[in-house]
This record gives structure tokens, sequence and C-alpha cells, in this order.
């Protein structure tokens, strides 16, 4: 059995991090029943404001974007306090995992199945661009993460996008401070990495990263930390896939590099333009690239997994939900969801105590849970009046040998000292960050607290997480962002030169006569 949410019932944990969680969830009556998943945020980031704000945005913007290549959003919701986001189930992989297990398996995905995946992806992301708001106005949305692992393949040979909560849109209230890079190093464009302004070009940027990856199989802008990785990004040198691959043709190196090129005005159009630039490939080579070559492929790579997952039971295994993932509620040792309303009306009650009309409630157990209670409730009672009986016949006879037949009963003496438990020594985790800048001695605040300047490594406790940084130098626009026990351990941060404000003369007095 699944733990209780809501309405829904959680099986499995997809993902989790120090922002929150991502899960497998059913929903409906039996016989009507749907698999979705249900994406929460920690209750603690609720206060949050620059994240909060940025998961309510990421449900408003997708829930405008109704299109087969992008995961639907089909409801905002919050359950015990708990704010959460139901959204499409996907079964199958995302392109990060489908590549790795495919060449795993010495079975590469064939050119024509790449070709299909990122056409696909291309059009998801072509809709969003040309999204508008229910007055008729563009949204000018930009996902800013497009990365393997936030496109799907479904063994259906559907492609989705997901994971537009870093996505821009013009007149959405959250606006991205200066100098904070939101999205992936290894798939920014370079004028992402460069803080500047950014349209549907800068996506197309990042999707062409992902097709070159799958191509030959190697990283793109993949530095030894984050720094690195975007001074990569910025020199943007891409070397021609038939390059690094042989097997690749050649005349499909324009068609990549088009897409890779370092000015946006060189770039595709827009991601239509690049789509279509893909499909015309395949059908002028004559590269089996269509939506039943993927579905054939994907089902003899998850061959095993689709045969096991249509056992619907086979969903709960392995489900690594814990104690916690019923919205933050604890567990009894039955498994069963217990709510602590033992506060009532101002009153506090001990646990299991009843005061007049007042009693400690809790989610039904089990019913293999009733019964055990039912059976201690039982023996509590037989020992009450063995304990009695005893007493009597030892009083009437007034010896001190126990009658015959009659139980013997050992009362426990009472320890006059409540029991001293030793609680076992604490833990402490650390999360260690190497923060940088360009330029380099930006001073560094940790909670209001200041620690030192760039480059510096720092050791937090993983409880205190998570912790506002803050970066400043002299004449330039302050950084500042989130680190939590998710964060890379490497954070680099480019400090945007502040604009300098030009002082006219100072107008001379008018002097008037008459």
């Amino acid at each position: 059995m699944g733990i209780p949410f809501g309405r829904y019932e959680l099986l499995r944990k997809i993902a989790a991090g120090g922002m929150g969680q991502v899960l497998l969830a059913r929903k409906g009556a039996e016989g009507f029943e749907k698999l979705v998943v249900i994406k929460r945020i920690l209750p603690h980031l609720v206060e949050d404001e620059e994240f909060f704000t940025m998961f309510i945005d990421e449900a408003k913007i997708t829930m405008r974007l109704d299109h087969p290549n992008i995961a639907r959003i089909n409801e905002f919701g919050v359950e015990n306090g708990v704010h959460f986001i139901e959204m499409e189930y996907v079964q199958g992989e995302d392109v990060r995992r489908l590549d790795k297990r495919s060449r795993l398996a010495n079975t590469p995905v064939p050119l024509g199945v790449i070709l299909r995946i990122i056409a696909d992806a291309a059009a998801g992301l072509d809709f969003a661009h040309k999204a508008k708001d229910s007055k008729g106005n563009p949204l000018n949305l930009v996902h800013r993460d497009v990365s393997p692992q936030n496109v799907l393949v479904g063994f259906d040979g559907s492609v989705k996008l997901i994971d537009f909560g870093v996505a821009k849109a013009a007149g959405r209230a959250q606006h991205t401070a200066t100098g904070i890079l939101k999205g992936k190093f290894p798939y920014m464009s370079p004028e992402q990495a460069d803080g500047l302004d950014m349209d549907g070009r800068s996506d197309v940027f990042a999707l062409g990263i992902v097709l070159w990856e799958l191509l030959t199989g190697k990283r793109l802008f993949k530095g030894e930390n984050d720094l690195m990785t975007q001074r990569l990004v910025k020199a943007c040198q891409v070397p021609p896939p038939s390059q690094v691959e042989p097997s690749l043709p050649p005349a499909l190196d324009a068609v990549v590099l088009k897409a890779l090129a370092k000015e946006p005005k060189d770039r595709y159009a827009d991601a239509a333009a690049f789509r279509m630039a893909l499909e015309d490939f395949a059908f002028k080579n004559a590269i089996p690239a269509s939506n039943a070559h993927l579905v054939e492929f994907m089902q003899a790579l998850y061959a095993e997994r689709i045969a096991k997952e249509a056992d619907p039971r086979s969903l709960e295994e392995d489900s690594g939900l814990t104690d916690l993932d019923a919205g933050g509620l604890p567990k009894n040792a039955q498994g069963a969801t217990t709510i602590d309303r033992h506060k009532q009306g101002g009153q506090v009650f001990p646990q299991g105590a009843t005061t007049g009309k007042h009693q400690t409630e809790a989610v039904q157990n089990p019913a293999g849970s009733s019964r055990t209670g039912l059976w201690l409730g039982l023996g509590l009672v037989a020992a009450v009046v063995i304990g009695v009986g005893g007493y009597v016949v030892k009083s009437r006879t007034g010896g001190e040998t126990p009658q015959p037949n009659v139980p013997v009963v050992v009362t426990p003496p009472t320890p006059k000292d409540p029991v001293k438990v030793e609680p076992p020594p604490q833990v402490i985790e650390y999360v260690t960050f190497t923060l940088s800048s360009e330029p380099v001695g930006a001073e560094i605040e940790l909670g209001g607290d200041k620690k030192g300047l760039t480059p510096l490594e720092l050791k937090l406790e993983k409880s205190k997480l998570p912790v506002l940084l803050k970066l400043t130098k002299d004449g330039y626009e302050a950084f500042q962002t989130t680190l939590t026990d998710s964060t890379e351990p490497s954070v680099a941060a480019t400090l945007k030169k502040r604009a300098t404000v030009k002082v006219g003369p100072k107008p001379s007095d008018i002097k008037t006569t008459r």
C-alpha cells in the first residue's frame, strides 16, 4: 500500500533534493485510477519568497502550455500545508539516462531516433516560445534550462519537455536579479552565461548541445568546475560532430553547427526552423526517423522494465518513501500516518489520554492493528482480574504461601528515579562549497555574516541549509542565490559592472533684467 496524501496515494519517490520531492502517485477510485506525478516543495521553502514564486510561476506558465511535447500540469494545490503540483506521468526515461543505458547495453541510440527526439523537443519549445496569454499578448517565454534531464522519452514514443521552473516570461512577477545565472552551466548559451537578455534562440542553442552530445557520446562544454565550464560556453568552440564521431554523415555538421552558432543572429530564427532542418535532413538522406522507429527502439531497450511495470504491484516496490513523505506527518510502526491533534481548544492533552469529550485522534490503523489492540486490551483486563484474585485469596488465608491453583502475581518494582537513557552521539553532516567569482575578490556573506573574499572554500553544516549567499564588490552589481544541499559544490558567479551615472554640467544661474 502507498502513503495517503489527500486524495492521492503516493507510490514511489522519483527524485528528491534540498528543495522538494517528485513522487509517483495514484488518484481516483478503483476502476478509474490514474497515475500522476506530484511535485512538492518542502514546507520551510514556502517562506523563501524567491523559490516559492518560482514554483508558482512554473505552475502558472506550464498550465498555459497545452502541447503534445510538453508535460502537462493538471493542478496546483495545498495539502496539509504542503504546496504541490500535479503533473502528467510519462512512463519512460529522460534523455541522459536513456543515452547512458543504451551505451552500457552496447546499442547506441540510432541516428534517426536521435533526430526524432530532438525534432519533437524543438516542436515543444517552439510552441512555448510563441505562447500567448488570455488576452492574446505574447508571453515571450524562454525555458532557460533545456538539458538532457529535462527531455523525457516515453515508452510509447512520446517526447516531453519538463521543468519550466526557471523559465522567464515577459510580465511574470518574478524577475531574476542581476548577475544570478539560472540553469545548468554545461547547457547554457553564450548570452545566458554572460547574463545578457535572451530569447528563444538561447533554448535552440541548448537543444543543439543536447543533440551534439547524443551524436558524439561526448560532453561539449564541461570544465573542471562551473567557472571553467562558463568560460568554455563563452568561447563557444564547437568541433563538427563528424570529426568527433567519424561514423556520422558530414552533411549533418552544418545542421548542428547552425544551432550552436555563438551569435544568436547566426542561429536558426526559431525552434520551428531547427525542427524543419532536422526533418528535412532525415527525409533527404532516407534516415528512418519516424515515431514508430522511436517506439520500436524504446520497447526493445526497456523490454524488461516495461514487462515488470505492467504489473501494478511493481509500482510500490523499492518505493524509497520515508516516514515524512505523507506531507511531513509522522508515521507509526504499522505504517499508518498519524495526525497530531493533541492540541484542541487551547488545551494540551497527553497522547492517549481522554478528558471529557476530548480524545486523542489518529488515522485508523490497518485491520491487523485493530486486532492487536483488542488482544492487548483483553490481556490487560485479564492481568488485572488475576491480580485482584490473588490478592483476595492471600488476604483470606492470612498465610504467606500461595494457595494451590491460584496464580501468583509478581508486581514489578516501581523505580524511584526515571531510567536515564543516554542519547546516541549526534552526527553532524557537512556540505563543502567552492565559491568563486569573476572578477575575484568579492566579499562573501552567508545569512548576513561576512566569511571572506572569493575564491574561498566553505564547509557548512547541512542542517543549517538553505542559506542566502551574497557576493558584493565595489563597482559591480551584487550576486545572490540560495545554497541548499542540492546545490552544485562549485558556485561560480560573474559580477556585472554597475552602470555609471554621468553627471552633466551644473546649470548656470538664470539672470533676469528689467
